[in-house]
């Protein structure tokens, strides 16, 4: 049975590009405003990370950190030595994005020595980041989408998610009913079914996935057929017949959803 991060490899949705490779002094202390999730792998030397409104991590071996969504931080070194550092622009496609918003911490951090099962894929990272043969910028891309994928599995193994749609692959029952909601979106939200497919009561499924996922079936089934549209508007299909096909009965009552979750209407998105 499909589980409910199998659609993030199943859609391929990890996309990453390669925009620092080099040294890191201590002057480099700004923070950066990104616009996106990003990923920094120190190859070398001792570094700090600072996250707005977290405590500060310090880092004393190879480590990647992780930040999955836009968010205010620096990477900065604690000695003159400086550290060594590769960085990239990372993001989840837009059909799942939603899906999986609650699933990850602000910021992972990891060290290298973790993923020693991938390790020379790694090694194969970094030797293209670091190169100028032609095509290494793009395989260096790719190879980094493959660490995001392994990283994302390695999370759920290891216990990472607390809650989100991919903390819900830790309990049978809510992957179950998650894996139904998949299948049947463009559908009425069916409670009492959804908590027989889970073997539970109405009530007590209601509290266990609110607790796992994050939020509430009903939002969950919105924000799933949101993510949804927006693969299709992303694919040129018109709103009328994005709106059919995300179970909205007129194309009115899904620019209102949809407005109210992504805060612009469809037509402008889609530009």
């Amino acid at each position: 049975m499909e589980t409910p991060y199998d659609l993030i490899f199943d859609n391929q949705s990890f996309k990453a590009e390669v925009v620092f490779v080099g040294t890191r002094c201590s002057a480099d202390n700004q923070f950066h405003n990104y616009t996106t999730g990003s990923i920094h792998f120190v190859r070398a030397g001792r570094a700090e990370v600072l996250t707005a409104g977290l405590a500060p991590i310090l880092i004393e071996r190879p480590s990647l950190v992780f930040y999955p969504h836009a968010c205010p931080h620096r990477v900065r070194a604690v000695d003159d030595a400086g550290f060594d550092l590769v960085c990239a622009f990372t993001s989840f496609g837009e059909g799942i994005s939603r899906a999986v918003a609650h699933s990850f911490p602000e910021v992972l951090v990891l060290p290298l020595d973790r993923l020693a099962a991938i390790g020379h894929t790694l090694e194969a990272f970094f030797a293209e980041a670091g190169s100028a043969a032609p095509g290494s910028r793009q395989l260096a891309d790719r190879l980094c989408e493959v660490v995001l994928g392994y990283l994302t599995r390695h999370a759920v193994e290891t216990g990472h998610f607390r809650s989100g749609v991919l903390a819900a692959a830790s309990d049978r029952r809510i992957a179950a009913a998650v894996h139904a909601i998949h299948a049947g979106f463009q559908g009425e939200l069916q409670l009492d079914a959804l908590a027989r497919e889970a073997g539970m009561s109405r009530s007590r499924f209601v509290e266990r996935f609110r607790a796992l996922v994050g939020t509430s079936p009903h939002n969950y089934l919105v924000n799933y057929r949101i993510g949804m549209a927006q693969q299709m508007l992303a694919d040129r299909v018109p709103v009328k017949t994005v709106a059919g096909r995300v179970g909205y009965a007129t194309a009115s009552a899904f620019v209102r959803k949809f407005k109210e979750v992504v805060g612009v209407p469809p037509a402008a998105w889609a530009r």
